[in-house]
């Protein structure tokens, strides 16, 4: 095989990586999941300001992973498990696999590197996450990623592997902590969009990601993750990315429902994947079953089933008990 990458997932992160990745690879296949697709993405992704380069091949069939050594799943959470079905038949002990979908396998309700060693046990799965909004990535802003695997070698591999002048990685080898602080930030950032719907300030933002973070922390903690983990990239530095800017679709939504106040609408003005809603149910049925209590997460889940409004949420989380500021 020569020095190629296959990133199954031709959505706007799919692509920005693809775009941020060109000069680290003789070619890039981007699979895309309909063969309508190929015709429709064409030069570039309608999210992003930046053409695919020229070693950018947009693809559909899945024996072309047998050109790759290297394979990057971006697809939404819910599609995991699909997928990982779908390239089974294509892979072999030397393909190295890493995934940069952030939230749960929904389907499957576990964590996505659990549905991963199911179907592939002989594999080291790598989970790669921080914060990174599609579009400054494929501007080569900036940017610093976490590279999370059990298996040391592995997390190397794609440490050094996705690196380049304006992608910074760190490793970690807590695959737990990362892949919960990029589940529960994205319901923390509806949670944000909803105080900013409701034109609260910053004040209430800030308070916002200091309490959702304690709730991310209590809840991976719970799972056997370190705390260090959620002050890092993936924890602290996603929950502010996604809290703060309206590139984060999980904002956005949050934004929307207080406007329109229905689930519905508030999908179809915001145009793409909301992975919070989507993991909703399963971070808080986890959380009950851990005894972890995770207040805004479970008024955003009230909001959403249309149990109680918006401000309504805000009043019962500013009339909770007081709590002692000790985590």
């Amino acid at each position: 095989m020569s020095n190629n990458l296959s990133i199954i997932g031709a959505g706007a992160w799919g692509s920005a990586l693809a775009i941020a990745l060109y000069d680290n690879f003789d070619t890039i296949y981007l699979h895309t999941h309909t063969q309508a697709n190929i015709k429709k993405l064409k030069s570039k992704h309608s999210a992003l300001s930046i053409p695919y380069p020229n070693n950018v091949k947009i693809a559909y069939d899945l024996y072309k992973l047998q050109n790759s050594k290297n394979i990057l799943i971006t697809t939404p959470s819910y599609a995991f498990s699909e997928i990982l079905e779908k390239i089974k038949p294509f892979i072999n002990h030397t393909h190295k696999i890493a995934w940069g979908t952030k939230g749960f396998d929904t389907t499957k309700r576990c964590f996505l590197y659990e549905s991963f060693k199911r179907l592939f046990p002989n594999h080291n799965g790598c989970v790669i996450s921080g914060p990174s909004f599609a579009f400054e990535v494929a501007l080569n802003k900036p940017t610093a990623l976490v590279v999370a695997s059990v298996d040391e070698n592995t997390r190397n591999h794609f440490a050094k592997l996705i690196q380049t002048n304006t992608l910074r990685t760190y490793t970690n080898a807590d695959i737990i902590g990362v892949e919960v602080g990029g589940s529960v930030k994205n319901i923390l950032a509806i949670a944000a969009g909803i105080t900013s719907g409701l034109k609260y300030g910053f004040n209430t933002q800030a308070a916002l990601i200091a309490r959702g973070l304690s709730e991310m922390s209590r809840l991976g903690k719970s799972l056997g993750a370190k705390n260090s983990t959620f002050i890092g990239l993936s924890g602290l530095g996603d929950l502010v990315l996604t809290c703060s800017d309206n590139l984060s679709r999980n904002r956005r939504f949050g934004q929307e429902l207080v406007n329109n106040y229905n689930i519905k609408n508030a999908l179809i003005k915001v145009g793409g994947t909301v992975e919070g809603l989507n993991t909703l149910d399963l971070i808080l049925s986890i959380a009950n079953k851990k005894k972890v209590e995770m207040p805004i997460c479970e008024q955003v889940y009230q909001i959403t089933q249309g149990n109680i409004t918006p401000t309504e949420a805000v009043n019962y989380l500013m009339s909770r008990e007081q709590q002692q500021n000790n985590e």
